[in-house]
């Protein structure tokens, strides 16, 4: 059964296949990199596999080329890749990467090879690599697990195979310490190298696939934001505004809930005064200033022009117009640098509140809308509430 199993997966020829993947997908990461030079990442994790390819591909020169070049070169070139392996996800997770640690098992592995008895012992080199291995793969998957702000699909995927990946050294780094090691010799036909190997080339094709789906998650993530974010003021756009306020006012747990529509009064006035850059400017100051004054679980979002609005939900309508009053006196007293002067501006706010029945989202800005032109109307810099924020079923 073990002569079948070599002669039809021969530990070279396998190695030869992982090096062409392990290089071919490096090669890969490298292109990649050069489009997306904000992630330094792709270019680290490319560089990781082109030096492994070279390390696996003296590996296999093993009973041909010397032994400095097939075991010393041949591992230190396997141990860099994976500790390369490690600082990519670093970079990919805004980490710091501690490039002396990084380089420091390598540089251990050639100091260690200086030692007779260490360079003369297959379970010794043998259970070193393995421990590197594990520690790598272990690393990898703590510092992705550890990503928990950030929406990535694939992390989990690959946090699992990074950790599959270590389990499976665990056992190899166990049995050297069990057994005795196949001589030299007999390594090309051992059935347990032909697993390692075959182990190898699935992890360099899944890895590199994962890595590659996690930097098309991160992508993705950031055109989505891009697509609901203001452009002027980098808050939510009424699009996104309007989707998380559905989803808030049709969560009964979350009522009462208040709608604020708020808006820059004589908008039209700061613009022909200060022109448009200065409109930006007090838009920019005034978006921020509410976004501050609000809590975190609160929506917020411009809603045009001059106009946002802001849903607060948990809050009575008496709550909401405390917060909407501390609102309105903040923005009053704010000094905004616009147009190459200093200027105030004041806003109005209407305010609506859903307690029960079944809401419409698009009824209670109505009702808050309603409430801001009353505002408007009877003078402005003023917080007019209405009770009567939905519509019930009928």
């Amino acid at each position: 059964m073990d002569g079948r199993v070599t002669e039809y997966l021969h530990p070279r020829t396998i190695a030869l296949a992982v090096v062409v993947v392990s290089m071919t997908a490096g090669l890969l990461l490298l292109m990649s990199s050069r489009r997306n030079s904000e992630e330094p990442s792709l270019f680290t994790w490319g560089i990781a596999n082109v030096v492994g390819s070279v390390g696996v591909f003296m590996l296999a020169l093993r009973n041909i080329a010397p032994d400095t070049l097939s075991i010393v070169i041949a591992n230190f070139c396997t141990i860099t890749a994976y500790m390369l392996n490690v600082a990519g996800v670093l970079q990919f997770c805004r980490r710091r990467v501690p490039w002396g640690l990084i380089a420091m098992l390598p540089l251990i592995w050639l100091v260690l090879c200086q030692i007779p008895s260490f360079y003369g012992s297959i379970e010794a080199r043998l259970t070193y690599i393995s421990g590197t291995v594990i520690i790598a793969s272990f690393a990898a998957a703590a510092v992705l697990w550890r990503l928990r702000d950030e929406p990535l699909p694939t992390r989990i995927p690959t946090v699992i195979w990074y950790c599959l990946h270590g389990c499976v050294f665990i056992v190899r780094f166990v049995v050297p310490l069990l057994n005795t090691a196949p001589a030299p010799s007999e390594l090309q036909a051992s059935p347990v190298v032909v697993i390692i190997m075959v182990e190898a080339l699935v992890h360099v094709t899944m890895i590199s696939f994962l890595l590659l789906l996690l930097i098309k998650d991160r992508a993705e993530g950031r055109y989505r934001r891009a697509a609901e974010t203001d452009v002027l003021t980098g808050q939510p756009n009424r699009r996104a505004f309007l989707a998380e306020a559905e989803r808030l006012v049709a969560d009964a747990t979350r009522w009462p809930a208040c709608m604020l529509v708020i808006d820059v009064d004589r908008f039209k006035n700061i613009n022909d005064t200060v022109g448009h850059a200065g409109g930006d400017a007090v838009l920019v100051t005034v978006a921020t200033t509410i976004r501050s004054h609000l809590r975190p679980t609160d929506t917020f979002g411009r809603l045009g022009g001059e106009e946002f609005g802001a849903l607060l939900p948990n809050t009575t309508l008496s709550t909401a117009m405390t917060v909407a009053e501390g609102l309105r006196a903040r923005v009053a007293a704010l000094d905004i640098a616009a147009g190459g002067t200093t200027l105030r501006t004041t806003v109005s706010i209407g305010v609506s509140v859903v307690a029960s029945g079944k809401p419409d989202l698009d009824h209670l800005i109505d009702r808050a809308d309603a409430c801001l032109y009353e505002a408007k109307r009877t003078g402005r810099n003023r917080v007019v509430a209405r009770e009567d924020g939905i519509r019930l079923a009928g």
